[in-house]
């Protein structure tokens, strides 16, 4: 997938292997595409359909909000050159977390940092994920009783 990434001339192509390469299963895959995605052969723009792919994977998602933290000064430099970049990328990146624990940390992580041009996705991630984390909340067990119910579980 990262040939045909690197030597597609296909836009929407190199989209699609970004999506596809975003389903990895394992810790090593993740950091081996992670490595990829922040490397200077993935232009930045591009870099949000990874951070979606890896959002939106379960496996892959406490994966990547971690990498984040501890690369932040290095992303930040990377992606802040164009607010709009990094604001799509946090917000593709995080939204799709249901725990308050999650929306807490990512809180704390970025209480004594310079928002500044990505505030507004902060919010969006905040509100999305405690929306997210009462919905699961209140709903599971109704969810798990229809599913049973009716042959799925």
């Amino acid at each position: 997938m990262k040939e045909e990434y690197l030597t597609t001339s296909s836009i929407d192509g190199k989209d699609i292997c970004l999506s596809a390469l975003g389903r990895v299963q394992t810790q090593a895959l993740a950091d081996d595409y992670l490595a990829f995605l922040f490397s200077d052969k993935v232009a930045v723009q591009d870099v949000h359909s990874g951070g979606a792919a890896l959002g939106a994977n379960a496996k892959t998602r406490p994966i990547l909000w971690k990498y984040i933290k501890e690369n932040w000064d290095a992303l930040r430099s990377q992606l802040g050159g164009n607010m709009v970049v990094l604001d799509r990328f946090l917000r593709m990146s995080l939204t799709k977390f249901a725990s308050h624990e999650t929306a807490q940390d990512i809180e704390s992580f970025f209480k004594d940092k310079d928002n500044r041009g990505y505030d507004r996705a902060l919010g969006i991630i905040d509100q999305t994920i405690k929306a997210s984390a009462t919905y699961k909340e209140r709903d599971t067990k109704v969810l798990e009783e229809w599913l049973s119910a009716h042959g799925y579980a």
